[in-house]
């Protein structure tokens, strides 16, 4: 036993130098590991020291796998890294270490990386599926709008109208292009072990935070439009109002987008990584300068709005003497625009909180997201329901009008005979 540079108290190294085609082996452990090297065979662990603190110098016959820190879970008989860190590799002293925080004895475990280790989880499938299932929706919004314009020139619908799902739109496209993100890199990338992002992974990335950045942008913009519309029915403000808001919010994401491509093009920022054969995105010390402000400032003036028309809503309530259909439709659609807007701030803005949670929260705030994303089919059917109702109502508001004309004018007639 020796004593080296270290922060550990003692420890026992053994150098077995009869081991063929191994250069040396260092472990720290407690006891004897023999007895437990076989406690867990599944997917082909095996224990390679037992320890309270992990150091292990790395053995070249172990590249072709991984690392983690793990004790032995007697309730299920297996290996368990619940509360341990990942591996870290420390030059310095050639080798790995990793904590745990509880006082269990743990180990370090190598999983070897099997011929074929790329397969799409439960998550990963439910994701394309629901992100399929709103890009569909929306098309056979825009189907039905058009098939009705070309059968019935009287209940169909102009470009005008249709236009407050431009945010649906630009949900839509974002869609496609992360599905094509996640798709390319799960098909380009060869080994688990690439943290550089490959040229055409990149491009895919910032075209999907540009279309992120201008989802947000324009549900803001519409939503703040249509609050106008709600509380100034007459007369109702301008479009060029909202055209304005829209092309403000298309150079709002040229610019948050040339930012992220002017640091991603100096290697020495380093602010995009490979995730595990998943997607191409910002590393977790950037998230939150290029997700979490942006995506927590549009929340926020969302739930502002929110609170305005709950405010107005609730005058309404008081002081209406009669319904009043158009107000109706104002208010409900307001409502589903900014609980879709709200829905995909809070889905988004869980991606840097995975980022310090442990892996079972993780996982349930990855279904969150999923679900979050997958609402937004359902919000782009309700909003169409909402203007095409709207719609509908002006030529009945018409008839009535016309027919309350009408009535007056005989009883007008009748009073003066």
């Amino acid at each position: 036993m020796r004593i080296i540079n270290s922060n550990i108290s003692a420890a026992a190294i053994i150098n077995d130098e009869t081991v063929n085609n191994t250069e040396s082996i260092s472990v720290f452990i407690l006891g004897e590991s023999k007895p437990y090297e076989n406690l867990d065979l599944s997917n082909n662990q095996s224990l390679a020291s037992a320890v309270i603190i992990i150091v292990l110098k790395k053995n070249e016959s172990h590249n072709d796998g991984q690392y983690s820190c793990s004790f032995f879970n007697t309730n299920i008989s297996k290996w368990d890294t619940t509360g341990c860190t990942k591996p870290q590799y420390n030059k310095t002293y050639d080798r790995y270490e990793c904590t745990c925080n509880h006082l269990t004895t743990f180990a370090l475990i190598w999983s070897p990386n099997l011929a074929n280790t790329k397969y799409l989880t439960a998550q990963d499938i439910a994701s394309i599926i629901f992100l399929s299932i709103s890009i569909l929706c929306f098309i056979a919004v825009i189907i039905h709008s058009c098939t009705t314009r070309l059968l019935s020139s009287v209940i169909s619908m102009n470009a005008r109208n249709l236009l407050p799902l431009i945010s649906s739109a630009s949900t839509t496209i974002l869609f496609i292009f992360y599905i094509a993100l996640g798709m390319t890199v799960y098909t380009q990338t060869t080994s688990e072990k690439e943290t550089k992002c490959f040229l055409s992974s990149s491009v895919l990335m910032f075209f999907v935070y540009f279309f992120l950045i201008f989802m947000f942008c324009t549900k803001t913009s519409i939503g703040y439009f249509s609050y106008l519309r709600f509380v100034r029915l007459f007369p109702e403000p301008s479009y060029r109002k909202l055209f304005v808001l829209l092309i403000i919010s298309f150079f709002i994401s040229i610019i948050c987008t040339s930012f992220a491509v002017g640091f991603n093009s100096n290697s020495s920022y380093n602010i995009t990584q490979l995730y595990e054969n998943k997607l191409c995105w910002f590393t977790q010390d950037m998230l939150h300068y290029f997700m979490t402000i942006p995506i927590g400032i549009f929340l926020l003036l969302n739930l502002v709005t929110i609170v305005f028309v709950a405010k107005r809503i609730l005058n309404h309530v008081r002081n209406a003497t009669s319904p009043h259909h158009t107000y109706e439709r104002m208010k409900q659609f307001v409502l589903v625009l900014l609980s879709s807007s709200v829905a995909q701030g809070v889905g988004w803005l869980i991606g840097p909180i995975l980022t310090f949670v442990n892996a079972d929260v993780g996982n349930i705030l990855s279904w969150f997201f999923i679900v979050f994303c997958g609402l937004e089919g359902v919000w782009t059917i309700l909003l169409y329901i909402i203007i095409r109702s709207e719609h509908m109502d002006k030529p009945k508001r018409y008839i009535d009008g016309n027919k309350r004309m009408k009535k007056f004018l005989l009883a007008s007639v009748k009073n003066k005979k």
